[in-house]
């Protein structure tokens, strides 16, 4: 019995890897795990999108509300080509736009500087003629040259975020 168990092992080769099967459940589980991975790259997109037009409002928003709590303007600069936004406010011994003052960040304490582009949301375009949004003491939205506003400010973001401030109430929502 043991010359017969020898001479067939001899004539059965030994081979290592995988059977049909075995291949077909890791393509398969593969494929499964791309598609949620692709998923997930989706809905980080539409997050950083979020993420931007949120922060945004915040700023509008509280260049709003120190106009209003200080009495002096405040002004929002827009520069669509660097993707940047900056915060000044009137110097209260010198109103006016020409020595107006960096506003701090209530974090920081630093200039109130709002950088987008680096998460690939970046700023396409604004609705004023100039590139400034001003508000008044009473929080009312003015263009760059300090009329009211007579139609609703856009700033649009790369991804169709919206964020837009209402010509009467001053009211700073993203759509």
């Amino acid at each position: 019995m043991e010359i017969f168990q020898s001479q067939r092992s001899k004539n059965v080769a030994h081979v290592d890897g995988f059977t049909l099967i075995e291949l077909t459940i890791v393509m398969v589980l593969l494929v499964i795990l791309s598609g949620a991975a692709v998923t997930s790259i989706h809905g980080l997109k539409a997050s950083q999108e979020n993420v931007a037009a949120t922060r945004v409002r915040t700023v509008l928003v509280h260049a709003q509300r120190w106009a209003m709590g200080s009495g002096n303007n405040t002004y929002a600069v827009v520069d669509v080509a660097n993707d940047l936004i900056q915060v000044f406010v009137d110097d209260p011994s010198k109103p006016g736009k020409k020595f107006r003052q960096p506003l701090s960040d209530p974090l920081t304490r630093s200039p109130m500087v709002l950088q987008l582009g680096a998460d690939g949301v970046g700023i396409v375009a604004i609705s004023l003629d100039g590139n400034e949004l001003w508000f008044n003491a009473a929080g009312a939205p003015s263009d760059s040259k300090g009329a009211l506003l007579v139609d609703d400010f856009t700033l649009s973001l790369t991804g169709g975020s919206i964020v837009s401030v209402t010509k009467n109430t001053g009211l700073v929502r993203v759509k």
